[in-house]
């Protein structure tokens, strides 16, 4: 069985190169990578030409990141620089958890909307960050015209993950429960969900990307390898992965 871990931040390991070492010897058929700070770009963008085929970049702005920046110029310039280098736009969004302030609210949603702006113009899927601000997330994706669309690690209400399911986003899963995650799991539809670590801020690598197939499989009540083919298919269709087989 193979695994594709659908969000994580190789950038921010010392040891990346030792961390997608051990991915490769797990049945990790691919990682993509995220870089969402001005200063982690640079270093995901090349963490992926090292590894081609394997390693696949988004690049945003996170919205933690968002809050203290005084304009997203620098930030759009290295999208527009790497368009044609990477697969989709992320992480982004909103994220109400950490804004204290309605100016800190206000600097995220500007970054989300000008980085879903680009996304769509490019046709580039989009990877969305949404802490405590799901239903104000989905609202402006919808009202954009957003179609591809990755919720990475959705920890909202079940009504949220339901609309974004039946307007075709994709979810991803991390390999870690919660009551709420578990609830989203079991009405969600297995085409809707996906893989991931958010590595290394749960405390996982890529290469444990399984425990999320597991934990999938077992509220689902399914085998592991169908919920691996279905999500390495997903995956793979979502951020058009030039040069992997979605059947294996």
């Amino acid at each position: 069985m193979e695994f594709i871990d659908s969000h994580c931040h190789l950038d921010a390991f010392k040891n990346y190169d030792e961390v997608v070492s051990k991915a490769l010897k797990s049945g990790v058929k691919a990682i993509i990578t995220s870089g969402c700070s001005l200063k982690g770009v640079g270093k995901t963008m090349e963490i992926a030409q090292k590894y081609p085929c394997f390693v696949f970049p988004v690049i945003g702005i996170a919205p933690q990141e968002a809050m203290s920046m005084e304009n997203f110029d620098s930030g759009l310039s290295s999208l527009r620089d790497n368009k044609d280098k990477v697969i989709g736009v992320g992480e982004v969004g909103l994220d109400f958890h950490w804004a204290k302030s309605q100016a800190e609210v206000s600097k995220q949603k500007e970054c989300f909307e000008l980085f879903l702006e680009f996304s769509l113009s490019e046709k580039l899927p989009i990877v969305v960050h949404s802490r405590d601000a799901e239903k104000e997330v989905l609202d402006t994706l919808m009202k954009r015209g957003a179609e591809r669309v990755l919720l990475h690690c959705f920890s909202g209400p079940l009504s949220v993950a339901e609309r974004a399911a039946e307007h075709g986003f994709l979810i991803s899963v991390p390999p870690v429960p919660s009551r709420t995650r578990e609830k989203v799991i079991k009405h969600i539809p297995l085409e809707n969900l996906l893989l991931e670590t958010d590595a290394p801020y749960l405390g996982k690598e890529p290469s444990e990307v399984n425990g999320s197939a597991q934990l999938v499989a077992g509220i689902k009540e399914l085998e592991v390898e169908e919920v691996s083919k279905a999500t390495t298919r997903s995956c793979i269709a979502l951020f058009n992965m030039r040069g992997l087989n979605g059947n294996d």
